[in-house]
């Protein structure tokens, strides 16, 4: 898988799962990958390969890209991703209080 193709997919996979304000920005920061950051403070968040306004994330989620894309497909694939080691997660760990997750499989 190309870099490009990798970066479309998380993206893609980011704007289905993630369509609610939060609050805050994540970055999603896949292991040798384009990290993709994702700006909750707007309606619907905002994601791109930009850092939003300097902000370099509140939260951050790291873990391979498989994993990341697989957390995103549900809040119950997201808890089994992170209780499992597959992610973690550094940060403001109160912005995942806020995150509505919709289901994308």
């Amino acid at each position: 898988m190309t870099e490009n193709t990798a970066t479309t997919e998380l993206l893609e996979s980011a704007k289905k799962a993630l369509t609610k304000p939060f609050g805050a920005v994540i970055k999603l920061a896949p292991v040798d990958h384009t990290p993709v950051w994702v700006d909750g403070r707007t309606t619907p968040p905002a994601i791109s390969l930009n850092v939003p306004d300097g902000n370099p994330g509140d939260c951050t989620w790291h873990g391979a890209l498989d994993a990341l894309e697989q957390a995103l497909e549900s809040e119950r694939a997201f808890e089994n991703a992170y209780l499992s080691g597959r992610i973690t997660i550094s940060g403001d760990m109160s912005v995942m209080a806020r995150l509505t997750m919709e289901r994308t499989r």
